[in-house]
């Protein structure tokens, strides 16, 4: 923590150095706020963008528009459950920035999108589009409207994903998923791996399928390698090249804390519980089965804050004429 004056401003521009040095940053701000680089909604930052830069959607209570994201760009949000998620505080401002209908279209190629939060579905028409760290109550549609590669679904708090076309080269790991997934076109092929699928059955083809927890139905094709799983239901499937490390009838309650009841359900319910739990250590190569567990330092982030520096704590007094301000701040890789 760092007791400052009215420098503060030095240090949000050290913070912005972080984030990037040769692209322009712009700010997406719906609630009147003007300025160089400030735009009401994405669809105008983007059109002001080059390929290469970031924009950084702010907290707001009003939901932004739905956006085509047709340049290769960087898009980061404040994070979701911000208040649900303290103690300890994660942002100095517990709002967060929701977006409608986001849609990766030809030219996106290579963008990348953390922090936000969103109550529709989402589109991949591009190849090597990253989905990180953000919270849907909708799907993920990988392939829509023509084949794609490279996809990366990591991190988030979210629905589901589903297919148009034939997606290859999928990553889809270390999420919260909350109703179904399905994957299953003829030429389809990706990882699947330490994810916490807590409702909806989960339908794969072709793909690699390790250290995840499956609240409900796992159904793989012949070509699905599968082993280090855990299962609720009481049998395990019988298609597909199985290990023998997959583990069935493995209720929520023995891995998960599933608590506090209040506000409500909530990413924090799925941390493992302490004690004595069957999926600690119990992932390929040690790692914790769910979510949470990685390898490659990618275990899931509760509150979905993006890997760039925040301010947790905001505080100023006058004292006389000088402006005192209290900054509490934190990386987030």
């Amino acid at each position: 923590m760092k007791n400052l004056s009215a420098s503060v401003f030095f240090l949000l521009l050290a913070l912005a150095a972080q984030l990037a040095s040769a692209q322009t940053i712009r700010r997406v701000n719906n609630s009147g706020i003007t300025g160089t680089n400030i735009y009401a909604d994405l669809t105008a930052a983007q059109t002001a963008a080059s390929n290469g830069d970031i924009i950084q959607v702010e907290p707001s209570t009003t939901q932004y528009p739905a956006f085509s994201c047709s340049k290769q760009l960087t898009i980061v949000g404040p994070g979701y459950f911000l208040g649900e998620n303290q103690p300890p505080a994660l942002q100095a401002n517990t709002i967060t920035a929701n977006v409608s209908t986001i849609t990766f279209a030809p030219g996106s190629a290579g963008s990348t999108i953390s922090g936000i939060e969103s109550n529709t579905t989402w589109y991949i028409n591009a190849n090597n589009i990253t989905v990180q760290r953000c919270k849907l109550t909708g799907y993920i549609y990988l392939a829509y409207g023509s084949n794609t590669s490279g996809a990366v679904i990591r991190q988030n708090y979210f629905y589901g994903v589903q297919e148009s076309s034939i997606s290859t080269n999928s990553l889809i790991t270390n999420n919260i998923i909350y109703n179904s997934t399905s994957i299953n076109a003829v030429g389809a092929s990706g990882e699947f791996s330490n994810n916490s699928v807590i409702g909806g059955g989960t339908s794969l083809n072709n793909f690699t399928v390790r250290n995840n927890y499956f609240a409900s139905t796992f159904t793989p094709t012949a070509n699905t390698n599968w082993d280090y799983n855990f299962f609720a239901q009481t049998t395990l499937p019988t298609l597909g090249t199985i290990g023998t490390h997959n583990t069935a009838n493995v209720p929520q309650a023995s891995i998960f804390v599933l608590a506090p009841t209040a506000p409500g359900q909530f990413d924090a319910w799925y941390k493992l519980k302490a004690g004595t739990n069957p999926a600690v250590g119990a992932g390929q190569g040690g790692v914790d089965i769910g979510a949470t567990g990685s390898a490659t330092g990618y275990g899931y982030h509760f509150g979905g804050l993006p890997a760039i520096p925040s301010i947790y704590q905001l505080n100023q007094a006058v004292t006389g004429n000088t402006l005192n301000v209290t900054l509490g701040t934190r990386s987030n890789n």
